[in-house]
């Protein structure tokens, strides 16, 4: 399994609501944890690069404002489509969190700290290998965030087409000449 996937099914399963404890994992998902292990030298290291907070794991799974929101930017940096629609099917808990806590799910991603005007899922325009590595260069330039969960925050479309173009943000950053 790769590190992304991994991390990936980490997210997935917090977002479900489902156990991240250590030991309910193990037995729920061996697989999942075996890889994690081997990648990341330990289960709470897994879970650091996956957003999660080891501390937390064990306490309520309460969808507080500040969790929601928490929620839905981990959502927005690993790639999960954002709409409405797909989200109310895929994860009622937190849509009706989103909705509680923010009246509308649009409002509740712009609390989050979601540009919405660059979250299409689409590869922009004009947006080729030597045109991304420019546009790290000038985000460098003007001291910008480089990121890549700030980043995503900001301008999905752009650090997520990054990202497929380069296999990894550290290997966009190293083609850009942006020490990591």
């Amino acid at each position: 399994m790769i590190r992304e996937a991994i991390i990936r099914k980490i997210v997935e399963r917090d977002v479900a609501g489902e156990s991240l404890l250590e030991d309910e994992v193990r037995s729920d998902d061996e697989l999942l944890h075996a890889a994690a292990i081997e990648d990341f030298g330990s289960w709470e290291t897994a879970l650091e690069y996956s957003g999660v907070r080891a501390r937390d794991v064990g306490r309520s799974r309460e969808l507080t404002a500040e969790r929601t929101a928490q929620q839905l930017r981990r959502l927005c940096t690993t790639g999960y489509d954002l709409a409405a629609k797909v989200n109310r099917s895929r994860n009622r808990p937190l849509y009706d969190a989103a909705l509680r806590h923010h009246g509308s799910w649009r409002a509740a991603l712009t609390a989050a700290g979601i540009n919405l005007a660059n979250v299409s899922r689409r590869r922009p325009e004009n947006f080729d290998r030597e045109t991304m590595t420019l546009w790290l260069c000038e985000r460098q330039a003007a001291g910008q965030s480089l990121v890549y969960s700030e980043v995503c925050l900001e301008n999905r479309d752009k650090a997520m087409a990054i990202r497929r173009t380069f296999g990894s943000w550290s290997k966009a950053m190293e083609a850009a000449n942006i020490a990591g």
